[in-house]
């Protein structure tokens, strides 16, 4: 897959979200069978929490709405999640949110929807355990990465 070079970094958002039971909802993806904070790119037009909830919806079927930011990570080293080439640079901001509805289905970009303990984690994104742990843990300083 050819790519052309980025001139500014994209932005990306997720959605982290916890059970009643303390578990985290992860999505399976199709395009590198990694697991991950549900999540994408901002469409123009759109705010960073209607992103959010959109990317929520579309991967998982779920409809969520935002509680609180968890952080702001904007280093390079974690932004290459797809592969898309050293060129690649993601501005990744991540939001604590919860389920008002809808029902968990998988997506043509996620082939699996679960919850897991938090102690259980299967093979994530990058920097996606430390975006979960920054949400459990409520870090302010998570806004400055």
């Amino acid at each position: 897959m050819s790519h052309k070079p980025q001139t500014t970094p994209k932005i990306a958002v997720n959605a982290v979200v916890f059970n009643d039971k303390g578990e985290v909802l992860l999505a399976k993806r199709t395009d590198n069978s990694l697991w991950c904070i549900p999540g994408g790119h901002v469409d123009l037009g759109e705010t960073l929490a209607q992103a959010c909830l959109r990317e929520l919806f579309e991967e998982t079927g779920l409809r969520g709405e935002v509680v609180r930011l968890v952080g702001v990570y904007s280093d390079t080293k974690n932004s290459l999640h797809i592969l898309q080439g050293p060129e690649w640079h993601t501005v990744r901001v991540s939001f604590l949110c919860e389920i008002v509805g809808g029902t968990i289905r998988a997506s043509k970009e996620t082939s699996e929807i679960k919850y897991f303990d938090l102690n259980h984690l299967p093979d994530l994104i990058t920097d996606h355990t430390k975006r979960i742990q920054d949400a459990v843990e409520n870090k302010t300083d998570a806004l400055f990465q």
